[in-house]
């Protein structure tokens, strides 16, 4: 069976959907392509250009894209003259400038194939301006031009943007195979071999692979979600396993002192309990936020369900405290005491 576009995992959709077409020479002239960040846009977006434009796409004899013809090599490599790259870079938005630009060079032909490529990164960052310009190309691009929108919220381009461009969405991953994936990646054995850092990036990550890794390799003391998550986690064994002495010792401790912090905390705990009380109604539902901590699930199995949800219930009524401008220190108290009372 000829293989499609190899290095984007999953997405079946995306294959089916596009590959017919691409290999036909019958693309849209624009696709939209949303998800989070790391969910592999550019990605998707390189492997559509490059399959827009193999020299073997016809073949069933070679993958798609083949990534061995100069068209291929180029557009994958990031060195093709024919694939331009818009971004709002390190500014707000992307400007009707930007886009009255691409207007200018619209009908300059491409240099090493019979097709040019316009990808616009964060395009949901475009002003209405810019949008309302790039409109103007879309609606009668040349033949040889195509428009690839990658987006974190396709809702905010303009409907008429949408009707002109189909919406394909990223396939997003289950925490368990997120972390397969972690697992076969080329980084220090230091970074695998901690489980819990693993796990905290897969659980964090929204589904998105890319995301996944960047957390994973970025410094764990300047992550403050892989923290705040470590800190929830310590907060729910303290619950199953400490007494309220040594709890109400980790306010000067362990537990943030800031207030978007400790609602980051509690927001978390609130997850974790979500899947204990999902995991004690049917013992086989796979934790979407307690991946590696199996520890605290065996602890967490000797309290009822009804304890169970109670104890959510009072962690959402400390976040409430804590969003309300609550004071941190006796929003942490009320909820610790109140907890082991459960």
């Amino acid at each position: 069976m000829r293989e499609i576009f190899a290095s984007l995992l999953g997405n079946q959709y995306i294959r089916d959907t596009l590959a017919p077409d691409l290999i036909a020479g019958k693309a849209a002239h624009g696709y939209i392509l949303s998800g989070p960040a790391g969910s592999g846009k550019k990605t998707a977006a390189r492997l559509i250009a490059a399959s827009s434009v193999c020299e073997n796409r016809e073949s069933d004899r070679h993958p798609l894209p083949c990534g061995v013809c100069p068209n291929c090599h180029k557009i994958l490599q990031d060195i093709s003259t024919d694939v331009l790259w818009i971004s709002n870079g390190d500014k707000a938005t992307i400007s009707v400038d930007q886009i009255r630009q691409i207007r200018q060079s619209l009908y300059v032909t491409p240099n090493d194939s019979d097709h040019k490529f316009y990808i616009l990164e964060n395009a949901h960052t475009m002003t209405t301006q810019a949008q309302n310009a790039l409109l103007l190309s879309l609606e009668e691009p040349p033949p040889f031009v195509t428009f690839l929108l990658l987006t974190e919220d396709p809702a905010s381009l303009l409907e008429t943007i949408r009707s002109r461009a189909p919406v394909i969405s990223m396939e997003l991953f289950s925490p368990e195979t997120v972390l397969d994936w972690l697992r076969k990646q080329k980084m220090p054995s230091s970074v695998l071999s901690d489980i819990d850092r693993c796990a905290g990036a897969a659980v964090l990550s929204g589904g998105a692979l890319g995301q996944a890794k960047m957390l994973l390799t970025e410094d764990e003391e300047k992550s403050e979600p892989l923290r705040m998550r470590k800190l929830a986690l310590l907060l729910l064994e303290g619950i199953f396993r400490k007494r309220t002495s040594e709890l109400l010792g980790m306010l000067s401790g362990e537990l943030p002192s800031g207030r978007d912090s400790m609602c980051l905390v509690f927001t978390m705990l609130q997850s974790a309990l979500r899947d204990l009380i999902a995991r004690k109604r049917h013992a086989e539902v796979a934790g979407q936020f307690l991946l590696g901590t199996e520890d605290v699930c065996r602890f967490a199995g000797k309290y009822s369900l009804s304890r169970l949800l109670a104890l959510y219930s009072c962690c959402g009524t400390a976040l409430k405290r804590l969003e309300a401008n609550g004071s941190l220190a006796p929003c942490v108290t009320g909820f610790i005491l109140q907890a082991k009372r459960i």
